[in-house]
């Protein structure tokens, strides 16, 4: 299966199989680079720089979890999954736009800021954003109607915005939390709305029914919230690699919030932080932090199963959603 094959001409009894995540990844994979092909040169090679990152759809072995559920969903509602592509790579491109702003607000070094800038890093992620509504619009490309591009694109773009107002929200100086729920309730406002979106995306191409296409984003929502549970409580644990900044920073996720965590001492020499946050992560997992954020994955898992019979119950394909939860209850999302 070529991308230039017309989609007509393509065995329809492709549409009718559980799409595979290499032929997924490969069909997101072929659009991201047309839409990178009609860009500027030094655009194209800083974003290929973020979209070949680890997992990433570019790079050598793509695991990205994002294409996935907009064209399981799809084929769930009873779509032809190959039409979600194009909102796939939008949603793609959006997703990494998102990691560099992350990276950035963080304060994180990559090498794309060592080889070409803050400022440049900074340009091209913006443009990336622009970029993603255009490829979701191209949806026309692949059999969607007018109609249906369009809602697409009005989903990206409220998805994109109520996840930001989540993050910033989380990031604001002025933000304290003392309290466990309202520590969970952040997290979920900045990963719920992406499991939403991608979900939403999927079900709307396949179907035109608002109710079902809410109950699909239900499941999105307790997808990407159970996966940002499991990542929080994986970035605390001791003997894990100290490449995140939450513990140093005291961010305010539910295992740090539980104990009490509230950021590294100020002034502490780079030997001395290295020995206090080994010392600070093993409290937090003795003191129960990892473990209650591992709960509330549960609960969340849970809660998607529960959109899933919903849409079972109305003869829905949801094989493949179901592996998505123990993806995401594993590793998250």
């Amino acid at each position: 299966m070529t991308f230039n094959e017309p989609l007509v001409n393509r065995p329809i009894h492709d549409a009718l199989l559980l799409p595979a995540d290499s032929d997924v990844y490969r069909s997101v994979a072929e659009r991201v680079e047309t839409l990178l092909g009609e860009q500027g040169t030094l655009f194209q090679e800083v974003a290929r720089a973020f979209l070949s990152r680890d997992r990433h759809i570019l790079s050598d072995r793509p695991k990205t979890t994002w294409p996935i559920v907009v064209a399981r969903t799809c084929f769930a509602a009873g779509g032809d999954w190959r039409r979600a592509a194009w909102p796939a790579a939008g949603l793609e491109i959006a997703m990494t736009a998102c990691d560099v702003f992350d990276d950035l607000s963080d304060g994180e070094d990559f090498d794309a800021i060592a080889r070409y800038g803050r400022g440049t890093v900074l340009s091209v992620a913006l443009g990336l954003l622009s970029l993603a509504g255009a490829g979701v619009l191209r949806a026309v490309e692949d059999g969607c109607e007018l109609e249906v591009a369009w809602r697409l694109g009005r989903l990206l773009g409220d998805g994109i915005a109520a996840a930001a107002d989540g993050q910033a929200r989380g990031l604001a100086p002025a933000t304290v939390v003392h309290d466990v729920g309202e520590a969970y309730q952040l997290s979920a406002a900045k990963s719920g709305p992406l499991g939403e979106l991608a979900a939403r995306l999927g079900a709307a191409v396949a179907t035109t029914d608002s109710s079902v296409v809410d109950v699909y984003g239900k499941f999105g929502w307790h997808l990407g919230v159970c996966g940002q549970l499991v990542n929080d409580a994986r970035d605390v644990m001791p003997n894990r690699p100290m490449n995140k900044q939450d513990v140093r920073d005291g961010s305010p996720t539910v295992p740090l919030v539980f104990t009490g965590s509230s950021g590294a001492p100020a002034g502490l020499e780079p030997a001395d932080l290295v020995q206090w946050e080994a010392s600070e992560r093993r409290r937090i997992a003795d003191q129960g932090g990892v473990m209650l954020a591992e709960v509330l994955a549960i609960a969340d898992r849970l809660r998607a199963e529960e959109a899933l019979a919903q849409v079972e119950g109305l003869g829905h394909r949801i094989e493949g959603l179901r592996k998505l939860l123990v993806i995401s209850d594993q590793a998250g999302c």
